[in-house]
């Protein structure tokens, strides 16, 4: 078979790839315009609104009148704020979430419903977007407009001078080139150049331009209207996490202790009762304590295996002692299923390990215990900031957070570190377990 490779050649400005990017930039450049256009009587009215609500309410406080005024004020700049996000949203495509309103305690009265408004930092940074983004979107619209007018000169100031030329008498004409001292066709032909360079000069700075000003608006929102929502989440996956974490571990003591009980517990109990037939056997019947002893020494064995097994999930000393690597490598090694482990050594913080540690103990338990797989895989990476463990067997599938069940409580315990855990387990298709912690959680 022979293969033809054909020269590559220049996209003509009809491609369609070519008609998409001079869409795109003509449709950045309308958007902005659109979107400050707007915004600049938007914000001409919200700033004549807001400083007049907040000068009055202010100037009269000192007889109380002011506090309503001062709250409709501010309540007005939310209303203002509340459309820049929409407006944003709609022309600009900028996600800015609102943070969630103080609200008035339960049972406060009408005065401290009435000034709540007053005692959320929201508001005021409301009322400050309201003058900063006026100020700005003056500077800026008018910046756009010149720009974009100046673009379009690169083609409307030649034919303007060209119509005038024809229009006006000699004498009645001034240009660049007069000042120059030329004058007849060399005098035309010069301004209709440097009317060109200029315009391309625009032409060419105009995209930038106008991106630049729609990512300094884009920060300002951001930084004045949305701030406190993103730390509003990061406290709301704060106690989200911390409760999930005292749900996990409430739920892993009862099981430990369900554990404890029906285990070592009972072959304790059956130990002692054992120990006391031999203090009676130990005359009248020497060879059947004997054999008694023996079956003792042998449920103690097994007692000793299963607290070690408990002890796993707790504090293994290994994890302490050797590392992330050794500990798992020792999981892999008495797991009734063949397991293969991948993982370097990496800097992870402690409670980071023993959360993967965690995490691969009970999926190495699970996949034992229901999975009917003949081979296990593990994996831990680090990406970044964040540390990722993979457990896939090739069982029977069908595995599913329950609630109340092992992998409920290997979920919470991944989210009380404020990681995510995702089980993939199609029927017949084994079984996926992986759970991304941050780093820095």
């Amino acid at each position: 078979m022979t293969t033809m490779t054909l020269p590559r050649t220049a996209p003509d400005d009809s491609s369609p790839a070519r008609r998409r990017s001079l869409g795109a930039w003509t449709s950045s450049i309308g958007r902005f315009l659109a979107y400050s256009l707007i915004a600049l009587i938007l914000g001409g009215l919200g700033f004549s609104l807001v400083i007049a609500l907040l000068a009055a309410g202010v100037g009269t406080l000192v007889v109380w009148i002011g506090v309503p005024i001062l709250v409709g004020g501010v309540l007005v700049a939310r209303g203002f704020a509340m459309a820049e996000r929409a407006l944003q949203g709609a022309i600009l495509g900028t996600d800015l979430p609102a943070p969630a309103p103080r609200r008035a305690p339960d049972g406060a009265g009408w005065m401290r419903r009435l000034v709540t408004p007053l005692t959320d930092p929201q508001s005021w940074l409301d009322a400050l977007w309201v003058a900063v983004n006026f100020v700005l979107t003056v500077v800026t619209f008018s910046i756009a407009l010149t720009w974009t007018v100046g673009a379009i000169g690169t083609v409307g100031g030649p034919v303007a001078t060209l119509i005038l030329d024809e229009v006006l008498p000699p004498f009645q004409r001034s240009g660049f080139a007069d000042l120059l001292g030329l004058s007849g066709t060399t005098a035309l032909l010069l301004d209709i150049a440097l009317q060109v360079v200029v315009g391309l000069l625009f032409l060419v700075s105009v995209g930038p331009v106008t991106r630049g000003m729609t990512a300094l608006h884009q920060g300002v929102a951001k930084g004045l209207l949305s701030s406190r929502f993103e730390a509003q989440e990061r406290l709301r996956r704060t106690e989200e996490s911390r409760a999930a974490g005292r749900s996990a571990e409430s739920a892993a003591l009862r099981r430990l202790e369900r554990d404890l009980h029906d285990g070592p517990q009972q072959r304790l109990v059956r130990a002692s009762m054992d120990l006391a037939r031999v203090e009676s056997l130990a005359e009248r019947d020497p060879d059947r304590a004997q054999a008694v002893l023996r079956e003792t020494r042998a449920q103690l064995g097994e007692t000793l295996d299963e607290l070690r097994r408990l002890s796993r999930g707790i504090a293994p000393p290994i994890l302490v002692d050797r590392g992330l690597a050794a500990a798992l490598t020792e999981l892999a090694a008495i797991s009734p299923v063949p397991t293969i482990v991948r993982c370097g050594e990496l800097d992870l913080a402690e409670h980071v390990e023993i959360g993967i540690y965690y995490v691969v103990s009970e999926s190495l338990t699970n996949a034992a215990k229901h999975s009917g797989a003949d081979h296990v895989q593990v994996e831990v990476e680090r990406n970044g900031e964040e540390a990722r463990v993979r457990i896939t067997d090739d069982g029977r599938g069908g595995a599913e957070l329950r609630p109340g069940g092992g992998l409920a409580g290997l979920a919470g315990r991944v989210a009380s570190l404020e990681g995510r855990l995702v089980v993939d387990s199609p029927a017949d298709g084994g079984t996926r377990i992986e759970a991304v912690i941050p780093c820095a959680s």
